[in-house]
């Protein structure tokens, strides 16, 4: 982690965006652990989370550790996620199955979704 990931997060404290717990939360999860405590990961947190959006305008293709997605919607209750892309599709519902499918250590696809006007979003967990 650099420090202008670091100073962001700060920045988030000072403007009330987040809490102080939050914050640790989220530093925790982008790799910053807290002095003298090892990281509690399992090898399910250790698998990557992506994102794949392809569609007539930008290709996104995303991934993180599960293990850090699991602490960025416990902070934020949101996916770092295109959600133009998503239009007509219940976020809230979508984080709620998700969360819940990491929660479970599902693997494979968690969401597969095509649009009316043909892009195509999956969101998985492999290796």
């Amino acid at each position: 982690m650099d420090m202008d990931e670091r100073l962001r997060v700060l920045k988030m404290i000072e403007e009330g965006t987040i809490t102080a717990e939050q914050a640790a939360e989220l530093l925790n999860a982008m790799g910053v652990e807290e002095a003298g405590e090892p990281p509690a990961r399992t090898n399910y947190d250790k698998k990557m989370f992506r994102i794949i959006v392809d569609g007539s305008g930008d290709k996104v293709n995303i991934q993180f550790p599960v293990g850090a997605v699991k602490k960025i919607l416990k902070v934020t209750g949101r996916l770092p996620i295109p959600e133009k892309e998503l239009q007509g599709v219940n976020l809230e519902e979508m984080m709620d199955a998700i969360s819940d499918c990491l929660d479970g250590e599902i693997e494979g696809d968690l969401v597969s979704v095509e649009a009316a006007d043909g892009t195509r979003v999956r969101i998985y967990v492999d290796k």
